[in-house]
């Protein structure tokens, strides 16, 4: 086994949310003994908070200004996470490995800027695979668009146009956005969600990103993981894992905020997640969708505990 530092940032938020629920994610990951087998596994693990309890909770939002719902407190909470894991990686970006219970997917841009941070004056590349089944590429003003910033994710981790003014500040030094189609790989892509409409697939394509779908990770998970992986290493230097457990379908884990039918098991998901776990230039697991009210025994969570400890202690 490959002991290692692990720090687990605690991100209780459900300010993205249509509905509350996942700020209780950190909380149930714990007692389900996610701290406790990880340190029965021979690892270090450090515990940080990134948010109060009650300081990105749900509450009934608007659309105004700028078509975003709860746009100055989403902000605001993504700074104080950007900002916690950058104050972490002061001291160093490895060899410590960061967990981060994010709750919700739009913390990926404050995450990768810390990142694109402390990497500022050396010529180091950070990268992520998105294991999502959406690409998240809506903007504030589409039309039919639900306004949460959750949904707009890859949209400000590029800072395409449409992007919220706001959400600019997590962005590489040079003011570019954190990712474009060379260090970013969308692992899960469900093709046939309504969530994914068909101009963002068309963004997706003529900007040449690296998709991998939902059906072809079901159908060789490990195969498609590996060449993922090779595709990203050989463009960065360090690779965060980003998992919204809503890429795992949810007719037999129905874990996540809202259903997604990617026809991805569990066991498959995992299984490729492993992959990415054992690279040696992996440094970070983000997980999101998690919400222990459609797991009142919290079995599901355990499983997935299993799962990433499994996969954080094999050797790299």
């Amino acid at each position: 086994i490959s002991s290692k530092v692990i720090n687990i940032i605690n991100v209780p938020s459900d300010i993205g949310s249509i509905y509350a629920g996942k700020s209780r994610a950190p909380a149930a990951f714990q007692s389900k003994g996610l701290q406790k087998k990880l340190r029965e596994a021979g690892h270090h693990v450090k515990e940080f908070s990134a948010l109060s309890d009650a300081s990105a909770g749900w509450v009934a939002s608007t659309r105004e200004p700028n078509g975003a719902r709860n746009e100055v407190r989403t902000v605001e909470a993504c700074k104080l996470v950007s900002d916690r894991i950058a104050t972490i990686l002061a001291y160093g970006i490895s060899p410590a490995f960061q967990i981060i219970l994010a709750g919700e997917c739009l913390y990926c841009p404050a995450i990768l800027s810390a990142y694109w941070r402390s990497l500022n004056g050396t010529s180091k590349r950070v990268g992520i695979i998105y294991v999502d089944a959406d690409c998240d590429l809506h903007t504030p003003t589409e039309p039919n668009s639900s306004g949460n910033i959750a949904g707009m994710t890859l949209t400000h981790l590029t800072l395409r146009d449409g992007a919220l003014d706001s959400m600019k500040t997590f962005c590489r030094q040079d003011g570019t956005g954190v990712v474009d189609n060379s260090n970013i790989v969308l692992f899960g892509l469900n093709i046939n969600s309504e969530a994914n409409k068909r101009d963002h697939l068309g963004y997706l394509f003529d900007n040449n990103f690296r998709v991998v779908t939902s059906q072809s990770v079901q159908r060789a998970p490990v195969e498609s993981a590996q060449a993922a992986l090779r595709w990203l290493e050989e463009r960065v230097d360090y690779i965060v894992v980003h998992l919204d457990v809503d890429v795992i379908d949810p007719g037999q884990f129905p874990l996540c905020n809202v259903s997604n039918w990617t026809g991805l098991g569990f066991e498959e998901t995992m299984a490729a997640v492993k992959v990415f776990l054992k690279s040696k230039k992996s440094l970070a697991l983000s997980i999101a969708e998690v919400n222990p009210d459609h797991d009142p025994g919290l079995e599901m969570t355990g499983r997935l505990v299993d799962e990433i400890v499994d996969g954080l202690s094999s050797s790299k």
